[in-house]
């Protein structure tokens, strides 16, 4: 049962311009038959379901609860929020132009570099099925404030690693942790703000997802190649800590007070009773293989039977947790409109595709610079900006039509043009940087070209404008896909239904990478003169001493193929964009009355304080 919450001095604080939610609760049972696919009841009576339906409860007009929230402390829940957030995304991507540095710092082998960067993906994304349940058990801020925690005390571990299976542990442990702050801050910020404003306010945390894109490399590059002085790789984990701090403390002053939802009447009893461990088992073992099972083809080929039985077990017994999901009797890990509802699937499948060209794109990218153009990791990190930023800016124009769409049409087809626009810029980006090929006898250049964009006699503007496009396409479909895909769940499935979203996000970076790595290795390795004076045993080989190959024919050739194998990367991403394009001209559109009724009022002070 929720409850007044007291006045404090920190409310009256934040009193500005409020966002009222002024709602009344009681228990009721709740049949199957009781609800529509959108909610129950009338839209001016909204109805908030708990977490299934012997908890479930309906909103009257006898027993008030009234919760204010200023537009300030909106906003800064919102920047400890993207604070938070920046630090776990950006964590992703740091290695990417530090891993060679950190490589040779620690003495790694192929396999153990490789697991650097995997092992902060693998926990990340193994781990989404428990923290929707998680947060409704125990509460939206204890789960983040928990996974803050964790995340900070990983990093640390990593900055102090003297050992590269110490800071593959250590990457494992902030996995965990970057996975929980990812979850639980777009399901709070969902819950705080009101439905019609929630594409307005979210572009905050859009914004900062594409930032991490820039910053990551950047960061990475300013702290490679300084392993015996202060400024040093360890303080891209160092760095953590203190930001850490201050998200934490602004969080918890604006979220001081607040009421999100959770169960109301979940006991340590009732959690072994009615919590689905079977579920989390499969979902969390056959993503676990599904994502070592392509970091072992990224390393050991497609045709290696360790590869080939991991992928084939992860595949099965995903599909035995689908089946088991639907069937059991306990709390499911996710909603069932994941596997029943076109537009959620559809969803699900546009961002695999988004998040899978997105990272293999800029990772690739990152790697052609270093390796052909024999850029620093500083220097490459910059030449990323023009497609990393260029994603951050365009996420921004794109929140505010949806925003004045929503105003001005009231309905929701502005999240789907969006969306579907976005899909077929990337489209067209990727394909045209993708399309033209190196002439091999063009070794009077100063360098070979993986597209136009990068031969040496492109004009500068191309070498700007194409990976722009791309970027552009990228952001500018940043957070439609989760706008879309909560609209086609019930009030209740909203943390169990972000977890399965960003799930399926994680899980199509990861194979992303994997499979571009694959790619490379395999068109690279069977060109490559068997007299080169390089051994490649994976794309996580460090390429830097390519423009030091001797003589200069041999040189050409080799910079000649590493670059057309990186562009067959770019090719690959092209159809499956295009084919995400298509698929979301089938997502439905709702008119923007047409939602969960938790929707139609925020779902703040809807359950016991947490």
């Amino acid at each position: 049962m929720a409850r007044q919450m007291p006045s404090s001095d920190l409310d009256d604080l934040f009193s500005t311009t409020h966002h009222r939610t002024t709602v009344d609760e009681k228990p009721i049972s709740h049949s199957p038959d009781s609800s529509s696919r959108y909610g129950t009841g009338d839209v001016g009576t909204p109805s908030i379901l708990t977490l299934d339906s012997s908890s479930s409860t309906v909103l009257d007009k006898n027993d008030q609860v009234s919760q204010h929230l200023s537009t300030f402390r909106i906003l800064m829940v919102h920047i400890g929020a993207a604070l938070t957030l920046f630090l776990a995304t950006t964590d992703a991507n740091i290695v990417s132009t530090s891993l060679p540095t950190i490589s040779n710092d620690l003495q790694a082998s192929q396999s153990e570099y490789t697991w650097v960067g995997v092992a902060y993906m693998l926990t990340q994304t193994a781990f989404q099925p428990l923290y929707g349940r998680i947060s409704d058990v125990v509460g939206r801020k204890c789960l983040l404030f928990a996974s803050v925690i964790i995340f900070a005390l990983g990093n640390l571990v990593c900055g102090a690693s003297n050992s590269i299976t110490m800071l593959i542990g250590s990457r494992a442990l902030a996995g965990v942790g970057g996975g929980g702050i990812v979850s639980s801050v777009w399901v709070i910020t969902a819950e705080i703000v009101e439905v019609r404003h929630r594409a307005k306010w979210s572009q905050a945390l859009s914004i900062t997802w594409s930032c991490s894109a820039v910053a990551g490399p950047l960061l990475g590059g300013l702290f490679s190649g300084h392993t015996d002085s202060i400024l040093s790789w360890r303080w891209g984990f160092y760095l953590n800590l203190p930001i850490c701090a201050v998200a934490s403390l602004v969080l918890a002053c604006s979220l001081h007070g607040v009421t999100l939802q959770k169960s109301s009447d979940y006991s340590l009893r009732t959690i072994l009773q009615r919590f689905d461990f079977g579920g989390l088992i499969l979902f969390m073992t056959g993503t676990s293989f599904i994502v070592v099972g392509f970091s072992f083809a990224d390393e050991n080929g497609w045709k290696s039977a360790t590869t080939i039985t991991m992928l084939v077990l992860g595949l099965l017994i995903l599909v035995g947790g689908g089946v088991y999901e639907t069937y059991t009797g306990r709390d499911c890990l996710f909603p069932k409109t994941v596997f029943t509802d076109r537009s959620a699937i559809v969803i699900l499948v546009v961002t695999f595709v988004h998040n899978f060209a997105y990272n293999a794109g800029l990772f690739y990218l990152a790697f052609f610079f270093q390796s052909v153009d024999n850029y620093t990791p500083l220097q490459a990190g910059i030449r990323l900006l023009p497609f990393s930023l260029g994603s951050s800016l365009a996420s921004m124009p794109a929140a505010w039509f949806i925003a004045y769409w929503q105003s001005r049409r009231r309905d929701l087809s502005g999240q789907n043009w969006i969306m579907s626009l976005g899909l077929l810029i990337s489209t067209v980006g990727f394909g045209e940087v993708s399309v033209t090929s190196y002439d091999i006898n063009h070794a009077h250049s100063k360098k070979p070209g993986l597209l136009i964009l990068l031969k040496a006699e492109a004009p500068e503007a191309l070498e700007i404008l194409f990976p722009l496009i791309c970027g552009i396409g990228m952001g500018v479909m940043l957070h439609a896909p989760y706008q879309i895909f909560v609209r086609t769940l019930k009030s209740q499935e909203l943390a169990t239904g972000t977890s399965a979203f960003f799930l399926v996000r994680f899980t199509g970076a990861t194979v992303g990478l994997a499979v571009a790595g694959s790619i490379f290795y395999a068109r690279a390795s069977s060109r490559l003169p068997s007299d080169l004076p390089i051994e490649i045993q994976g794309s996580s080989l460090d390429f830097s001493g390519l423009n030091s190959i001797e003589p200069m024919s041999l040189r050409w050739e080799v910079l000649n193929i590493v670059a057309t194998s990186v562009q067959t990367i770019w090719v690959v991403c092209t159809p499956c964009l295009g084919l995400a394009f298509l698929l979301s001209l089938l997502v439905r559109t709702l008119p923007i009355d047409r939602t969960p009724e938790g929707d139609s009022e925020k779902q703040t002070s809807t359950g016991s304080t947490v």
